[in-house]
């Protein structure tokens, strides 16, 4: 796959975070499977396509292909504030013009501070994202409880056969030694 700038920087950026965090036991060595970042296409809700920058491990579970060739003009807009996936994701949905959404997570990580259910909405949002699902979801669930909103997480996961337990395996790798 020829190198974009966009992915490159994302790449970059992860790869420093990632080292940091190994070195100082934060999380699994396993980590950097999860950290190793691809373009794909995804589906904009008006039907037109457009490129996305997402984890790699997430390929086998939306049933896309990488993009081979991609030369998108990188609109950097980092979310520095969240690190890793997190930072990623919300940088993708600004640069996708879903700030919105971004800032609808951002809520939704100050009300659930489970690592756990902040990983699964990360997880579940791109898999939407690259789908061209319906979104309006997203933009109420800062109202459900926690429990609440445990059940939806567990419900939408099924739409995407492998989800749930790809999920768990990035639990896992984030975990400290």
């Amino acid at each position: 796959m020829k190198k974009a700038p966009l992915l490159n920087h994302y790449q970059t950026w992860l790869d420093d975070f990632t080292r940091l965090n190994l070195c100082h036991g934060l999380f699994q060595q396993s980590i950097t499977l999860w950290h190793k970042l691809t373009i794909a296409s995804c589906q904009q809700e008006d039907g037109s396509i457009s490129v996305i920058v997402i984890p790699q491990c997430l390929l086998q579970v939306i049933r896309t292909e990488q993009v081979v060739d991609c030369n998108i003009i990188p609109q950097l807009i980092k979310h520095i504030d969240y690190p890793l996936l997190p930072g990623v994701l919300f940088s993708e949905c600004c640069r996708l013009g879903k700030r919105k959404l971004a800032e609808q997570l951002k809520m939704l990580f100050r009300l659930h501070t489970q690592p756990e259910m902040r990983h699964a909405l990360i997880l579940l949002c791109w898999c939407d994202l690259i789908t061209g699902s319906d979104l309006d979801e997203w933009y109420s669930l800062h109202l459900p409880d926690a429990d609440e909103l445990k059940k939806w997480i567990s419900a939408q996961q099924e739409t995407y056969r492998g989800l749930a337990t790809l999920t768990k395996d990035y639990i896992e790798a984030t975990r400290p030694l």
